[in-house]
């Protein structure tokens, strides 16, 4: 069993070395993103606070005027005084894909624009995903090399499928570095002084033993963003998942361009509901006109967008559902927990530092795994060699003996 086990996790590791190992270093980067972004584009994010902000009503004009024909179907309002709102806008999706929950998760390019909230100025825009290593450009380019490597919806099931085999790679992974339970304490040891091969070997399985609980956690997260449809199907059969959007329908038939009620109105109706919360972002879905009003508390997950969300009929202005994290399931809770574990935001600084050094050491342990198989290939090579070169010197004396033994005739 154990050669069956060394022969897959050898050739399952080489299928997945070259997508884990740049998901591992764009992944390095990338625990620090939004950072990233702010500081490159600090111009963009960062307003002087001058008084009262504008309504939302007079902001989302601003932002459509800015890329015309589109429509504004995000809004994310900043944490402090001194943020710009991001506004986020599109051109009608495509059929089935108009619901909050896959508005991040398609592969379209979606327009984004900077205004300043107490002026209405616009400071900026971008398309992201586009390709470009500027300022501008650069993080949301490595986001969707890390989740797509840039080949859209292929890209993604290709990303997905090597999260999963990495993922049931571990346990192959763990089987062999525990030989015998006794020693155990050799599978987390590093041979320091030894140098070449034995530290080589260490690295790989001691390094990928002291941070096991992490891979398992990132491979399982990658397997759930890039595999969403499927992992919540085997979720289902364990705990039923509820679906965040609300079924109700507004308008099946609705005009994207057409107009709205109050988008102020909507934050104000969600305020009056959830008193105790406050708002982190606002969507719309133009094909059935309904605002989302996405509510924060104190014990979500992350500092994102927020978990409660209120749904307000965009036509009349009336509250129409109020999605709670108080009826979640369980699992609700394990789906919940996968971007912010994804992104190690769920534990703040910390957690963001731990998927850091973790990239690092992910890109130490593919290093190391291929110098592993490198050096074994060759010595598999020198042994299939090796038969051939003893034959040799037998044929030799047997020719040899050939010609000292006279030849008789009859």
């Amino acid at each position: 069993m154990r050669n069956a086990i060394v022969y897959l996790h050898r050739w399952v590791g080489l299928a997945v070395l070259a997508f884990v190992g740049l998901a591992a270093i764009t992944g390095t980067i990338l625990a620090f993103d939004k950072e990233l972004d702010g500081w490159l584009n600090d111009d963009w994010y960062t307003v002087l606070p001058q008084g009262e902000r504008l309504s939302m009503d007079a902001l989302v004009p601003a932002a459509e005027k800015f890329y015309p024909g589109k429509r504004v179907t995000f809004v994310r309002t900043g944490e402090e005084a001194s943020s710009a709102y991001q506004f986020y806008l599109r051109t009608p999706a495509a059929k089935g894909d108009d619901n909050f929950e896959n508005f991040f998760k398609n592969n379209t390019k979606y327009h984004q624009v900077f205004i300043n909230p107490y002026t209405a100025e616009v400071l900026g825009g971008r398309v992201n995903g586009e390709v470009g290593l500027d300022k501008r450009h650069l993080i949301g380019f490595l986001l969707k090399l890390h989740y797509t490597l840039i080949l859209g919806d292929f890209g993604k099931w290709l990303m997905g499928i090597a999260a999963l085999l990495w993922l049931v790679d571990h346990f192959g992974a763990v089987y062999l570095s525990f030989p015998k339970l006794k020693a155990w304490k050799k599978s987390f040891a590093f041979r320091w002084n030894a140098g070449g091969h034995k530290l080589n070997f260490d690295m790989h399985r001691s390094g990928s033993m002291w941070i096991l609980p992490v891979l398992i956690a990132l491979a399982l997260s990658s397997v759930y963003l890039n595999l969403n449809t499927q992992f919540k199907w085997v979720v289902n059969k364990f705990s039923p998942v509820t679906k965040v959007e609300c079924a109700c329908h507004v308008d099946p038939n609705a005009k994207w361009l057409a107009d709205t009620a109050s988008w102020q109105g909507a934050i104000a109706l969600a305020q009056q509901t959830k008193p105790d919360l406050r708002v982190g972002g606002l969507t719309f879905l133009p094909d059935t006109r309904k605002f989302i009003v996405s509510m924060k508390g104190s014990d979500d997950l992350t500092a994102e967008v927020g978990m409660t969300k209120v749904y307000v009929n965009a036509i009349t202005g009336e509250l129409m559902h109020v999605h709670d994290r108080a009826d979640e399931t369980a699992a609700d809770t394990f789906l919940a927990w996968m971007l912010p574990l994804h992104s190690g935001r769920v534990f703040g600084l910390i957690g963001q530092i731990i998927i850091l050094l973790s990239g690092i050491v992910i890109t130490i342990i593919c290093v190391t795994g291929y110098l592993i198989y490198a050096r074994k290939a060759k010595a598999r090579e020198a042994k299939a060699v090796k038969p051939v070169a003893e034959i040799i010197p037998v044929i030799q004396t047997v020719s040899e003996s050939n010609l000292a033994t006279p030849t008789t005739h009859s």
